[in-house]
């Protein structure tokens, strides 16, 4: 028993002594571009340059935050614009594909939201979702990188991905469904 009782305590020792050594994961840091990928005709990236070349939308909105709520004016491009431009792949075979797609934003730290293509769609949804670049007319500051996300239909701002990284689009794969 005293024999299992050193193996096993010299295995916590092994095993703590590997954990303080494996490195730490990088800090979240500052993108300058994202990049729109999935099930898109045209994946392409975007630098603060590009999106202000894109027509603007501006949004007054206000929602729920840590620590304070947000009321703020933010200037940026609709998402659906974004999406158009890559060009989502649907199956012309399959009624209203869209309503079958999703887009997850992801940002620097890893932190992600998805957003139904059918809830932003101006067809159906119509929700003015924007990657926005500037917060009541100046630009976004570090915390929040070049680009995030606004979901002003949202009480809280759980949804608004900070310093984005990726936009892709997905959905079902398989029989009637468009290849990712």
């Amino acid at each position: 028993m005293s024999r299992l009782r050193s193996t096993v305590a010299a295995l916590f020792l092994v095993v703590g002594v590997a954990v303080a050594a494996a490195p730490m994961p990088a800090l979240a840091q500052y993108a300058s571009q994202f990049r729109i990928v999935g099930q898109v005709a045209h994946p392409t990236a975007y630098d603060l340059a590009g999106l202000q070349a894109l027509p603007a939308t501006k949004l007054d909105v206000a929602f729920l935050a840590e620590p304070a709520p947000v009321n703020a004016s933010f200037t940026g491009v609709l998402l659906w614009d974004l999406l158009n431009i890559a060009g989502v792949i649907t199956n012309p075979n399959v009624k209203n594909d869209i309503l079958r797609k999703q887009v997850i934003v992801t940002g620097s730290d890893g932190y992600e939201a998805t957003f139904a293509l059918g809830e932003i769609d101006p067809f159906f949804g119509g929700h003015q979702v924007i990657v926005a670049y500037l917060q009541d007319g100046n630009p976004l500051d570090q915390n929040s990188g070049f680009a995030r996300i606004i979901a002003p239909n949202d009480k809280a701002g759980g949804r608004d991905v900070f310093n984005i990284v990726r936009i892709r689009v997905t959905g079902p794969i398989g029989p009637g469904s468009a290849a990712e």
